[in-house]
C-alpha cells in the first residue's frame, strides 16, 4: 500500500508514494491546477493522476495529500477536485491545500518560520500556530509575483526591447543576445509573436539563463536579480510587519533559489537575519503527512 504526496505547480506536478516501509517511488508529471472548471484543466489532472495510479503498479493508494496551484484555502471548496482524486483512487483519505501550505508545512510546524517561494510566482507565507495563512504576495503574473520567474524572464525582454529601439549594440553573451538566442528572435516583431503566443511559463523559464549570466558576472542580469531580491525583501518584512515578530527563521524554495549565495546575501541584508535554501523535496514530504493523516 502506498500513500501519495503531490506537489502540484504551475511547471510541473512532482510526486511520491510512499510505502509502509518509508520507502519513496519519485516521479514527475506535466503541471496540474485547481481550476478544473476548465476542461483542459480537468483533463490534465486526471491524466497525471492515472499515471500516478499506474506507477503504483497495482498497489492500492491509501490515503493522499496534495498542495496545488489555484486550489482554495478554504477546504470545503476543493469538493469538485476531491471528487476527481476519488474517480481515480476511489474512497480513501484526501487532503487538498493551496501549494504553498504544502510548502509552508514541508519545512516547518505551525507557528516556526516563514516560507518564502519564488519560481514562476512569488509568495511568502507564515502559518500561525492553530494553522491560520498569513501571506504576502501571490496575486498571479498580471497583479504582481515581483522578483519571481515570469517578472524576471519579462524584465529581460523588456531590456533587450530597450536595446533594439535605441539601436544599441547586442555583443556576444550579452543579456540581450541570450534573450535572442532562447526566444529565437530576431526583432521587435518576433519578440511580440513569442510573447503573445506563450504561456507564462515559457516567458518564467527565461529566469535560468538569465540567472546563469548573473553568477558568470553579467552586470544587467546581476542588476535584474538584485531588483528582484528586493522585491523578495519585502514579502517577508509585510509577514512579520502583520504577525509582529522580526526574528523567525526564513526558508527559501523555487527555482529562483537557484540563483544561489548571491541572492540570497541581498536578501540577508535585507531582512537583518539569516534565510536558508530549502532542500527538501516537497512532494516526499506530502507523502510523509498523507501517512500523519491516517494516524
Amino acid at each position: 500500500m502506498f500513500t501519495l504526496g503531490i506537489d502540484g505547480g504551475a511547471t510541473a506536478a512532482k510526486w511520491a508514494l510512499r510505502d509502509n516501509s518509508g520507502k519513496i517511488k519519485e516521479g514527475v508529471s506535466e503541471p496540474i491546477d485547481g481550476h478544473v472548471y476548465r476542461p483542459e484543466s480537468k483533463t490534465r489532472l486526471l491524466k497525471v493522476l492515472n499515471e500516478i495510479k499506474s506507477a503504483a503498479g497495482g498497489e492500492k493508494i491509501i490515503s493522499v495529500y496534495a498542495g496545488i496551484t489555484g486550489t482554495s484555502s478554504d477546504l470545503e471548496n476543493n469538493g469538485e477536485i476531491i471528487e476527481i482524486f476519488q474517480s481515480v483512487f476511489g474512497e480513501i483519505e484526501i487532503e487538498i491545500v493551496i501549494d504553498m501550505v504544502l510548502g509552508y508545512r514541508a519545512h516547518f510546524e505551525f507557528g516556526d518560520g516563514i516560507f518564502l517561494y519564488a519560481g514562476t510566482g512569488s509568495i511568502a507565507i507564515y502559518m500561525t500556530e492553530t494553522g491560520k495563512v498569513v501571506r504576502a504576495g501571490g496575486w498571479g503574473y498580471l497583479l504582481g509575483d515581483e522578483g519571481a520567474g515570469y517578472w524576471i524572464g519579462r524584465e529581460a525582454i523588456r531590456r533587450t526591447l530597450t536595446a533594439i529601439d535605441t539601436k544599441s549594440a547586442i555583443t556576444k553573451g550579452s543579456l540581450e543576445a541570450e534573450v535572442l538566442d532562447f526566444t529565437k528572435c530576431k526583432d521587435w516583431n518576433g519578440i511580440k509573436e513569442f510573447v503573445y503566443s506563450k504561456d507564462r511559463s515559457a516567458i518564467a523559464a527565461l529566469a535560468k539563463p538569465v540567472i546563469a549570466l548573473a553568477n558568470k558576472g553579467d552586470l544587467s542580469a546581476q542588476d535584474i536579480l538584485a531588483i528582484a531580491a528586493d522585491y523578495l525583501i519585502d514579502l517577508v518584512l509585510q509577514i512579520d510587519s502583520v504577525i509582529g515578530k522580526s526574528e523567525l527563521p526564513v526558508i527559501f524554495a523555487g527555482g529562483i533559489a537557484e540563483a544561489g549565495e548571491s541572492m540570497i546575501d541581498l536578501i540577508n541584508i535585507g531582512i537583518g537575519r539569516e534565510v536558508s535554501l530549502s532542500k527538501v523535496r516537497i512532494a516526499n514530504r506530502a507523502a510523509e503527512i498523507a501517512a500523519e493523516n491516517l494516524i
